[in-house]
């Protein structure tokens, strides 16, 4: 009796784990798509707490992290959004876009670092000559927002197609 009770419920145990695991694959897809649509919609509050569920259910997404950091970078979040994107290298280090948009946000941080060292010193002293090479050069560099005349501006991160 216990051997045939067994063999009738494998099977149901089987399809309903497989009901199941379908289930957790369509809220997943419905997660990321919904994340999707508000990052896309610039509802950043929103899509910061789908994305972090994304990230929670599948910590392996560089997507989701990618789009993390981005988000994190367009709100002017800088040391989050490095995280972000130092998180999705650790999954794939050979992708292009999160590189450059890590080193945008490291500029971006550097040139704040420069314009504060070059306002808070002497005008006589050594340092703010060096700093002002410093900040002439990194004016020239095709970055938005790299002005003295403009705040730091969030960096407009690459976008994954």
């Amino acid at each position: 009796m216990t051997r045939r009770l067994a063999t009738l419920l494998v099977p149901v145990l089987l399809l309903s784990g497989c009901a199941a695991f379908s289930g957790h694959d369509d809220d997943l897809y419905s997660l990321r798509r919904d994340a999707q649509v508000a990052y896309a919609g610039d509802q950043d509050e929103r899509a910061e707490k789908l994305l972090l569920g994304v990230t929670r259910a599948v910590p392996n997404d560089v997507e989701a992290w990618f789009y993390l950091g981005n988000l994190y970078a367009r709100t002017n979040r800088p040391d989050q959004a490095a995280q972000a994107y130092q998180k999705a290298l650790m999954l794939n280090g050979n992708d292009a876009k999160v590189w450059h948009n890590l080193g945008v946000v490291r500029l971006r941080e550097a040139w704040a670092a420069l314009i504060q060292a070059y306002n808070a010193g002497p005008s006589d002293d050594p340092l703010h000559a060096r700093l002002e090479a410093l900040i002439s050069g990194m004016e020239k560099l095709p970055l938005d927002g790299l002005s003295r005349t403009a705040k730091p501006a969030s960096p407009a991160p690459a976008k994954k197609q």
